[in-house]
């Protein structure tokens, strides 16, 4: 097979759509450039016919546009007056179902929008399907929380939620894509807490993780509407509530082969299946030799499996399948230097959208069809790949003798010891970084910083022991990891020792504050965004928003800790007194996550010790600033914060 490069002709539409910036003469690259709002989400409807994707509008918000792959021609389909769609599927081929929640509170509001041009040339209507959970007036709420798009169904997907505006009835409905009626599905159970449900093709459910009794229980339907088998069970206490003894993936064509992570099997997880009508679990498929799976390759009709992927340093494919390995490795010769991805497919697989991309690159994206490879768009215009530097796997082992692995991307023309930023990821745990583009990261390689991203343990992707060894360990050998890696960069003459700034965000945003608190010698400045400063308050919240739950008490208990004492000393906003450096924090008043009375317990604490501190809070964000001017006043602050805080070469810290 043979593919013929050539670019679609789009005409200017997607100038129109796309933000656009001048190539800059020489660095530092304009900040815009690197947190403007990309083209992303890019899909082909299932007729192979039109491509959607979401970018910035001339409404100043992210919306969905449509190009019609005929004639290249690029129009805006949706998008809101007041917020940012932050996602979007096809359901069928003239319908798209897109959403976005309200001030980032992370309870969104479902539309739906038929791509037929509307006759006599009036507008498109929006169909609300869903709203918004908003506080104040959630009584009144339809909302819904998307857990199956059952690409199979034209006309409905799977939703938890309520039966409609004042209902208190929550179940599993399947939501009409057109109208927003819900129906009820069968094989739900009230009376059992249901973490993992999976639904078969036809939107039944048909398999699911109940937490009874301290256990985790697997059963599942042998058919539609029929009772429950239980197929196993083990001890909750055993496993991370993330990384599951079984992860239930998806059905396959047959409604009866499930597909599952096997993590009881193997510390790093193992792909089979489990037939729910005879019970009988297949021999292990797939293991990976280091890392753990990513995701599993299907056709699109679910009939056939092609191979997985994995994730160790990078991500690795292996097939089962002759031809779609020959497609692969076709994609990538036309393709070279970068890591290149089909993201979607129409229904008959002749056409396809492919994202290239790389460390150093955000990517571009192509469209394979009739075996021409055709680019569309890059995602990130602006940047210039050339100007971008490498991001260069690494690892080291702390003080306890593990393994930890992370990766570094050095300064813009670094020559010797340079100013350090360490970035602890959040979550903390099954959460990690990877290799790929970071729009942040590039910024302050740019700016002069060497930056350090590792995923200490308690970090998903090195299997559930690596994971557990993180468990109750919030500010202990977690941090004590994010501590080694600082020494391990001064000593490899990374680092300049005077010149190491601590900079995460969530679970990196408390780790922050624990490495100001616990090892002040360490920085010369942190950056705080939307971290937890009080455990105990952080364990309050999750047992309020719960409800009391057993995957929160098993969360407080296994994985934060609920004892008093340990909250206590665990706590940076019991040790305040002990920071010497500046700091800055950012958060977002409708955080659903870390709730915004974080941020003002740590601030009395900050004022009490006479503490030096700035703060960029946003009313109107969550957990992460998601509209792009906060976003970039946010960097901007940051930018101006470490050319005040970052000592000169040779200079002495504060």
């Amino acid at each position: 097979m043979n593919f013929a490069l050539r670019s679609l002709t789009i005409g200017a539409g997607l100038g129109a759509l796309l933000t656009a910036f001048a190539e800059p003469a020489a660095p530092p690259i304009p900040l815009e450039s690197f947190f403007a709002e990309p083209a992303t989400s890019m899909r082909v409807s299932p007729d192979g016919h039109y491509l959607a994707f979401m970018t910035m509008l001339g409404y100043g918000k992210v919306g969905v546009a449509l190009m019609d792959l005929a004639t290249g021609k690029i129009e805006p389909l949706a998008s809101a007056n007041d917020e940012n769609i932050k996602g979007f599927l096809w359901k069928g081929s003239e319908t798209i179902i897109y959403y976005g929640d309200v001030g980032g509170n992370e309870r969104p509001a479902y539309r739906s929008i038929s791509i037929v041009p509307p006759k006599n040339g009036g507008k498109r209507v929006a169909y609300s399907l869903a709203d918004s959970l908003r506080d104040g007036i959630s009584n009144d709420a339809n909302f819904a929380s998307l857990i199956d798009p059952l690409p199979y169904d034209p006309k409905h997907v799977l939703v938890y939620g309520r039966s409609g505006y004042g209902s208190f009835t929550f179940r599993y409905f399947l939501m009409d894509t057109h109208t927003g009626e819900r129906t009820n599905v069968p094989g739900f159970d009230e009376t059992l807490f249901d973490s993992n449900v999976i639904a078969d093709n036809n939107g039944a459910l048909r398999a699911r993780l109940s937490l009874i009794g301290g256990r985790m229980v697997f059963d599942a339907s042998p058919a539609p509407e029929a009772p429950y088998v239980k197929l196993a069970d083990f001890p909750a206490t055993d496993y991370p509530e993330d990384r599951p003894p079984w992860e239930l993936l998806h059905f396959a064509r047959d409604n009866e082969t499930l597909y599952f992570v096997n993590r009881a099997q193997s510390d790093i997880g193992v792909l089979q299946t489990i037939n729910v009508r005879t019970r009988e679990i297949s021999a292990p498929i797939f293991q990976p030799p280091e890392g753990e799976i990513e995701n599993v390759l299907m056709s699109y009709d679910r009939r056939k499996l092609y191979g997985v992927t994995y994730i160790s340093d990078r991500r690795h494919y292996h097939f089962f399948d002759a031809h779609r390995e020959a497609l692969q490795t076709m994609i990538d010769r036309s393709l070279p230097g970068t890591e290149n991805v089909i993201v979607s497919s129409s229904e008959d697989e002749k056409t396809m959208v492919i994202l290239a991309h790389s460390d150093r690159d955000p990517g571009t994206f192509y469209v394979l069809k009739n075996n021409r490879l055709g680019q569309v768009t890059r995602a990130r215009p602006q940047i210039d790949p050339a100007a971008m530097q490498p991001m260069e796997p690494i690892q080291f082992t702390a003080r306890d003798g593990l393994v930890i692995h992370g990766y570094l991307t050095r300064a813009r023309s670094a020559h010797g010891p340079t100013p350090l930023i360490l970035n602890p990821h959040g979550g903390p745990f099954g959460i990690r970084d990877d290799w790929g583009f970071n729009p942040e990261i590039q910024f302050l390689a740019n700016r002069g910083f060497a930056v350090l991203q590792v995923n200490y343990r308690g970090s998903g992707g090195y299997g559930r022991k690596f994971e557990q060894a993180g468990f109750r360990e919030w500010g202990g050998k977690m941090q004590n990891d994010l501590t080694d890696a600082v020494q391990w960069a001064i000593a490899q003459k990374i680092a300049d020792p005077k010149r190491v700034v601590i900079y995460g965000a969530s679970y990196g945003g408390y780790a922050t504050l624990a490495g100001l608190v616990y090892t002040p010698e360490l920085y010369c400045c942190g950056i705080n965004y939307v971290g937890p400063a009080d455990l105990a308050l952080l364990a309050g919240t999750e047992r309020t928003h719960s409800g009391g739950s057993d995957s929160a008490r098993i969360f407080l208990h296994q994985e934060l800790g609920d004892d008093h004492d340990y909250l206590r000393d665990h706590s940076p906003a019991n040790f305040i007194e002990r920071i010497r450096v500046p700091l800055l924090n950012a958060y977002g008043y409708n955080d659903a996550r870390v709730d915004y009375t974080q941020w003002k317990h740590l601030e009395s604490k900050l004022k009490e010790y006479h503490k030096d501190y700035q703060i960029v809070f946003e009313n109107n964000e969550g957990h992460g600033f998601r509209n792009e001017s906060n976003r970039i006043d946010f960097y901007r602050a940051l930018e101006a914060f470490l050319a005040k805080n970052v000592p000169s070469a040779g200079a002495s810290a504060n």
